[in-house]
């Protein structure tokens, strides 16, 4: 690496197959600039025979995930895995640990026994349903902790089927927060010198997410339902039309609503008690009325057109894109969201840019995926 970075005299071992929250957080550290070595089947990860471009040791969605960790195979279920993995816990920083690959692997994390050793050692344990509780220890997945986190039944419109997120929101979610505790305890250690066992789970990331509707229903009991495109307490906030296609507007505040009532000539409005403040503005008799306010101002406009204006009028929107057209996007490419490396094979592909967007200690993309095994011979 070229600059300094964050966690870059960091060790973490990972053990986590698949596309799993513990591998989404190895792949984030890694960025942050520690040394990343992945503990591997003798088979490889499943990974590498999954998804598209499978092409040598690996799929591009194995690559995508891998990207600046190394590999090391280790058969967990035989005496001499078991010790190399014991070795590594007494030298490492942080050890990730997937229940489900931990599981199949039948191998235990001993923390008492290795932080003996390693009194700096951090754990950090990923489940779908945490260490406690009746569920613990039992399978899981994304869209169960999505559907057990209260997700699905407020994801999609009034009156229709609920359903899932796209993306595997609770797997990476889950893994963001797991990262801050790992970089937490990382800085806790700094002071104590004592490490952590953290215990993260899909489903506390899940239901983390519900702290908005909480409070409504804490005060009325009223289950929340599927919103649709809308928010419980703000409005404007939906998805509106336009000549050729669709943007977003959430106007979070009372401010961004003035901006849009200036914008559309009627600034008369912005005194109003019916809709003055975004409590009138969600009533069932009022949200209409915001709702048809903006999309006549739209009617006449084509997407590009009513972006500019709602931009310079500091209007939050956006516009809904497909992937590539995600990827053709100005704000994309600044943003350097896309990186280009080469395989062990020499041929190129495309990962992930880093989010750690840092003046000192930037987020990097500085390595390719690993062969199967490609460190076993260098791993400490």
């Amino acid at each position: 690496m070229s600059e300094p970075a964050c966690i870059e005299d960091t060790l973490v071992i990972e053990i986590a197959d698949g596309w799993s929250a513990g591998a989404v957080a190895g792949r984030l550290l890694s960025e942050l600039g520690a040394r990343v070595i992945k503990i591997e089947p003798p088979e490889g990860d499943r990974l590498r025979r999954t998804g598209p471009g499978r092409a040598g040791s690996s799929s591009a969605t194995f690559r995508n995930l891998n990207t600046n960790k190394e590999s090391l195979a280790l058969d967990l279920s035989g005496s001499d895995g078991t010790r190399t993995l014991h070795d590594l816990a007494a030298c490492c920083d942080v050890l990730i640990a997937d229940q489900t690959t931990i599981m199949e692997a039948g191998v235990e994390i001993d923390f008492e026994s290795w932080s003996a050793i390693n009194p700096g050692l951090v754990v950090c344990h990923f489940s779908p349903y945490g260490r406690q509780g009746p569920l613990a220890g039992k399978l899981g997945g994304d869209l169960v902790a999505q559907a057990m986190g209260g997700i699905i039944a407020t994801t999609g419109h009034p009156g229709e089927l609920p359903h899932k997120a796209g993306p595997p929101l609770a797997v990476h979610n889950a893994a963001l927060m797991g990262g801050s505790s790992i970089l937490a305890a990382l800085l806790a250690r700094a002071e104590s010198g004592v490490g952590a066992e953290i215990d993260m789970s899909l489903y506390d990331g899940m239901v983390s997410l519900l702290y908005t509707f909480m409070p409504g229903y804490f005060i009325s009991g009223k289950a929340p339902g599927p919103q649709g495109n809308q928010h419980p307490m703000a409005a404007p906030w939906d998805n509106y039309p336009t000549k050729d296609g669709w943007v977003i507007i959430c106007m979070a505040d009372d401010r961004q609503w003035r901006n849009f009532l200036d914008l559309i000539g009627k600034s008369e409005l912005a005194d109003d008690p019916r809709y003055k403040t975004n409590d009138e503005r969600v009533t069932d008799e009022i949200r209409p009325q915001v709702n048809q306010m903006v999309i006549d101002f739209l009617a006449d406009k084509t997407t590009e057109e009513a972006l500019k204006v709602l931009w310079d009028g500091q209007v939050p929107a956006g516009p809904i894109y497909t992937l590539p057209e995600l990827m053709r996007d100005p704000q994309f490419i600044a943003r350097k969201m896309v990186e280009d490396l080469t395989d062990e094979n020499g041929r190129p592909y495309c990962t992930p840019g880093s989010i750690f967007k840092m003046s000192a200690t930037p987020g990097r993309i500085y390595k390719r995926a690993p062969a199967l095994d490609e460190h076993g011979k260098i791993a400490p």
